[in-house]
């Protein structure tokens, strides 16, 4: 088997159809090269795929650690030095400043225990699923940076399975990731809806935009990384954006084949 490609051109003369030349090229070489390059894509993009999934167990199996081990061993040093605060003799001043500044700083480093834990991995995530998590992950965004974000999610009775929740959660917080640090936008707004067996993810700022060349930048690995984990659950996201009247990211991805019993 080879393959041709076939080019033709009619031959007139004083305006009558004098005949036809039509040329055939073997491209056999060229489609081998297509194939090949097609295959090297795929075989990138399983990779991808493989690495970003190890990568996601690795955030919640140490996220779990930090979360549960080292923050129940804080609260168990927390509660003996109540304990201990108590069994002193409250009339030295010192010592009661001390345990009152060692319960503070305890109490500061539970905090970032657990700080730390959800920027690895959301725990909301895991146990109740991806709309609560998109609702807390957009109110921790509002506290952190002072964008208003508004929200408007369809409720429905799917259960999205893990792979799907961790792809649109990711995309989401790159997403407002990307607000933060370069919109300079006021205020962001998100639509979560189901159309036709399809999740559509909507997420509009109305910060500075950008241009078309960020789009096609290869540095951009925020919006490559986007699109890789979109193409991952079988759905593509879209960014859209004027220059100075914000810009519009939207994830579509089926559900038909990403439901499943959540953890």
């Amino acid at each position: 088997t080879f393959y041709i490609e076939l080019s033709s051109a009619e031959v007139k003369e004083a305006g009558k159809s004098v005949g036809k030349i039509i040329i055939a090229r073997d491209v056999s070489v060229r489609k081998k090269w297509e194939t090949e390059l097609k295959d090297s894509k795929d075989r990138f993009r399983n990779l991808a795929a493989h690495l970003q999934k190890a990568r996601e167990e690795e955030r919640k199996r140490i996220a779990f650690e930090i979360h549960d081990e080292l923050g129940y061993a804080l609260t168990g040093v927390r509660l003996d030095l109540a304990w201990l605060a108590k069994k002193l003799n409250s009339k030295d001043e010192t010592l009661v400043e001390k345990t009152k500044t060692m319960s503070e700083l305890i109490d500061s480093t539970i905090n970032k225990v657990r700080s730390i834990s959800s920027q690895l991995r959301p725990s909301i995530l895991d146990h109740f699923g991806l709309i609560a998590a998109i609702e807390w992950h957009a109110n921790e965004f509002k506290k952190k940076t002072g964008i208003r974000c508004g929200l408007k999610i369809e409720r429905n009775e799917e259960k999205f399975d893990d792979a799907f929740s961790t792809a649109t959660f990711r995309i989401f917080q790159e997403a407002l990731t990307n607000v933060a640090r370069h919109a300079k936008a006021s205020r962001v707004d998100v639509e979560l809806k189901i159309e036709n067996k399809e999740m559509i993810l909507t997420i509009k700022d109305n910060g500075v935009g950008f241009s078309e060349e960020k789009l096609s930048d290869h540095k951009s690995l925020g919006l490559i990384g986007m699109r890789e984990r979109a193409y991952s659950i079988g759905g593509t996201v879209e960014f859209f954006s004027v220059k100075g009247e914000g810009s519009t990211v939207v994830l579509r991805a089926p559900i038909a084949n990403n439901t499943g019993e959540q953890k």
